[in-house]
């Protein structure tokens, strides 16, 4: 049973929001890019794995949730969590497809690729082990008592593993419904009601993640970004408010709605909270009822009186 889809990816979506108002000239604007590929990758494989799930049941009772963010003496995050009354898995997921090799010493994950470049990444064999400890350390607080193991799923046989880990093992996407159903089930450490309680208490125990402001944590100066209304259909900055709405002069689109992308960059990229000055600055407006009304059509949490007003934006309720 499917206790936790995955959820909304916070960090891709406000690195494109990023990625988008830097300049191009912008030193940052590259290293943006190579992170959105990176976490477009890790979605497609996030997304692999929740379809086994989806199209394979199997013989005895499980749960499964994906995408977890946890606490314990520490945060932590599991892409994918497979409960079972005889055992507890973690699943990491991996889309990096190459020569893979888990070097040692220190431990990271060596690829090659075909043209001959080598690059690193985080072992996905440490991640597991950290995994592990933290999810049963949160268990042992709760006096839960079951086996806890993880498994690295490589999403793609383009993933050619020629130095393997030690002691945790690694599958192919396709192959995780015979690795769950192989391991060992002679003990039956949850009863039904039990392992369903556990599962909806790790869901209700996660927390969303939002990462932002960007701009804070990628250290980029907010005077950097381009400001301004977006464009929806051609995609340009620097909409024109008038009476019928947002209009563009490079296309001649109208669009009445275009402020709620801009006013959500703010959020996602610059700061937590906005005042109508600041909005005015950002939407390119000149008129505080403008942007008064703006402000007070867009549901946003208010704190204050008069100019000393600030909105904020309650992600949980709006993501």
């Amino acid at each position: 049973m499917i206790i936790k889809k995955r959820t909304i990816d916070y960090k891709y979506i406000g690195l494109e929001m990023l990625y988008q108002r830097l300049p191009d000239e912008h030193p940052m604007k590259k290293v943006i890019n190579s992170k959105i590929l990176s976490a477009k990758a890790g979605i497609i494989g996030e997304t692999i794995v929740e379809e086994v799930f989806n199209k394979y049941k199997f013989p005895f009772n499980y749960c499964v949730l994906h995408d977890l963010n946890l606490s314990s003496n520490g945060k932590f995050q599991i892409d994918t969590l497979f409960i079972c009354p005889y055992y507890v898995v973690v699943l990491e997921c991996k889309n990096i497809v190459g020569e893979l090799s888990f070097e040692k010493e220190p431990p990271y994950l060596k690829r090659e690729l075909e043209n001959g470049q080598i690059d690193g990444f985080e072992s996905p064999e440490v991640q597991v082990d950290r995994n592990i400890y933290l999810l049963g350390e949160w268990l042992s607080v709760r006096g839960i008592d079951i086996p806890v193991m993880g498994v690295v799923v490589f999403n793609s046989t383009k993933s050619k593993i020629v130095n393997p880990p030690d002691h945790t093992s690694v599958i192919y996407a396709t192959s995780i419904p015979v690795f769950l159903r192989r391991l060992p089930r002679e003990k039956e450490y949850l009863t039904l009601t039990q392992m369903s309680d556990l599962a909806h208490s790790i869901a209700k125990a996660h927390q969303a993640y939002f990462p932002y402001p960007m701009c804070k944590n990628w250290r980029i100066d907010p005077e950097d970004l381009i400001t301004g209304v977006l464009c929806g259909k051609c995609g340009r900055f620097g909409m024109e408010k008038l009476k019928a709405g947002w209009y563009c002069s490079s296309c001649c689109n109208i669009d009445r709605r275009a402020h709620e992308r801009a006013i959500k960059d703010w959020f996602v990229l610059i700061k937590d909270s906005l005042t109508n000055k600041e909005c005015r600055k950002f939407l390119h407006l000149s008129s505080y009822q403008t942007s008064l009304r703006i402000l007070e059509t867009m549901n946003l949490t208010r704190f204050g009186d008069n100019n000393k007003t600030i909105y904020k934006w309650n992600w949980l309720e709006k993501s």
